[in-house]
């Protein structure tokens, strides 16, 4: 049976702006990008208002135009006189489509890359910070003597690799992270980059590392595959951002775990693990 083709209005309706707000709201928010959107008077467009300091174009009518023009969008700028605020005007779905891709995909790219890494640190009880750019990713390693970046070194095969240096002299600190960047360029194929700056009595010394994005992923799958000291702790955040803050896990013995959730917790937890099955539990479960 022949489809029947769409009319002009309803072709209108399914390509208009407004029907991608939502695309255009989550993707602002996981790019950790600030701006405003109203849909305009004629209800198909989005004035779009950034207001984030990480735009690819300057803070007027001129250079908004001429990303525009370059990514290819179909989208105009124009100022508004009451905000003195540069507002872009998207017209169809394709052009929040391709808004997105230009503007917002290369950030969510990088934070999904840096949650990713950040979380196998944490598993293994390595509190890092992570900067983040859209090509690449700084990992900061603070800690006194560098004791954080030994046990990164021991998690990647090395464990023997500040046994012989004085980590108490800026020598002994610059020796370990000459090996500390041999090492990681090692693990992730390229060479990587790393500059130290030496504490004091009121400072830690402070290792950071510069990998590009796809050298980062690597470092995450490597870390994976070490053995991690506390599993009840990835456990931990694994359940947390399937269920939600307050689940807990307990290791009562060592060789069980012990999974505490409300009600609430253990229907999303049964949602997830057969999502076609609808059970909302009347109490709180307790599950070995």
């Amino acid at each position: 049976m022949t489809a029947k083709p769409l009319t002009v209005s309803e072709q209108a309706t399914a390509g208009n702006a407004a029907t991608a707000r939502q695309q255009l709201e989550e993707a602002l928010k996981e790019a950790d990008f600030l701006a405003s959107i109203e849909t305009a008077d004629d209800g198909l467009s989005l004035h779009v208002t950034m207001y984030s300091s990480k735009c690819r174009f300057g803070d007027s009518v001129e250079d908004s135009t001429e990303w525009l023009h370059q990514t290819g969008i179909d989208a105009t700028a124009a100022l508004d006189e009451k905000t003195f605020r540069v507002v872009m005007t998207l017209p169809s779905a394709d052009s929040v489509r391709r808004f997105i891709a230009a503007l917002l995909q290369p950030w969510i790219t990088a934070r999904t890359t840096a949650a990713a890494l950040a979380d196998v640190l944490s598993d293994h009880g390595l509190d890092c910070t992570i900067d983040v750019g859209t090509a690449s990713l700084s990992l900061l390693v603070t800690d006194d003597e560098l004791d954080a970046a030994v046990l990164l070194a021991h998690l990647l095969g090395a464990p023997d690799i500040g046994t012989d240096l004085p980590r108490h002299r800026p020598r002994g600190i610059r020796r370990l992270t000459e090996r500390v960047r041999w090492l990681i360029t090692g693990v992730v194929g390229s060479p990587v980059s790393t500059e130290i700056e030496h504490g004091c009595a009121h400072e830690a010394d402070r290792l950071t590392i510069e990998l590009t994005l796809e050298q980062a992923r690597r470092l995450t799958q490597r870390l994976l595959l070490a053995e991690v000291a506390d599993p009840s702790a990835r456990l931990q955040r694994l359940l947390g951002k399937t269920v939600g803050t307050g689940a807990s896990v307990t290791a009562p013995g060592s060789d069980r775990y012990t999974i505490t959730l409300d009600p609430e917790q253990a229907r999303r937890l049964t949602h997830r693990l057969d999502p076609d099955l609808d059970v909302a539990p009347a109490r709180g479960l307790t599950t070995h």
